[in-house]
């Protein structure tokens, strides 16, 4: 199965490197692209989803406790998706979301829930407790999710002292409910579909992508 996961920033990217070097199953061949901001993720969804190569695009994105806010990053992403996909449903199947942010497996890669909950999107406002398990972060500058942080991080977790091993049980304390619940997120059941060959986890997203066509080929039939 050929996947595509649209990453919206470095930090997603960071965080897919870490589980990619646990090992996906051979089941699976495995594209990662950083978009660079959450304004990219519909566009590169749209450009790439009548791509017959991929059997499945899920787009990976913060909710930064802004779901209330019709203007917010993250329900930009949503409203431009449904212009594509034109159901709600078909959007929650493709989008694989952590509230407030990604940053939470990184702690939870370190520490339990109860010690490393995040509750403001502020980076700066975080950087105390990233600084607590990374020294060298918020030493002399706050974090800003910059290369050499991201590197810091990724490397506790492939060269020590944290493992994702740890990561994988911590994160399972996590709520999968993130619109309603912070912090919560559902993006630790892709990378375990990912890394145990749980084919059957995609279903719902390959069927968004399938009705997507049906739509288009509907609308051409009409014209």
């Amino acid at each position: 199965m050929n996947i595509l996961l649209i990453l919206e920033g470095s930090e997603e990217k960071t965080l897919y490197d870490i589980f990619e070097n646990k090992g996906f199953s051979n089941k699976f061949v495995v594209r990662a692209e950083n978009v660079e901001g959450s304004g990219n993720i519909a566009p590169y969804f749209q450009s790439e989803i009548s791509n017959e190569y991929y059997d499945c695009i899920i787009c990976v994105y913060d909710v930064d406790n802004r779901i209330n806010e019709k203007k917010s990053p993250y329900n930009k992403v949503r409203s431009a998706l449904k212009e594509v996909l034109l159901s709600d449903d078909r959007v929650d199947a493709v989008s694989v979301c952590t509230n407030p942010n990604v940053a939470q497996f990184f702690l939870l890669g370190a520490d339990k829930l109860s010690k490393v909950s995040l509750n403001s999107t502020s980076k700066t406002a975080n950087t105390t407790l990233l600084n607590k398990y990374w020294p060298e972060i918020g030493n002399k500058k706050s974090y800003t999710a910059a290369a050499w942080q991201l590197d810091i991080i990724k490397n506790s977790f492939l060269y020590g002292p944290y493992s994702i091993e740890t990561l994988l049980v911590n994160a399972e304390e996590l709520d999968l409910d993130y619109k309603q619940k912070n912090p919560a997120s559902n993006l630790l059941p892709l990378f375990k579909a990912l890394i145990d060959g749980d084919i059957d986890y995609f279903t719902k997203a390959i069927a968004a992508k399938e009705m997507e066509e049906l739509i288009y080929v509907d609308i051409t039939r009409k014209e």
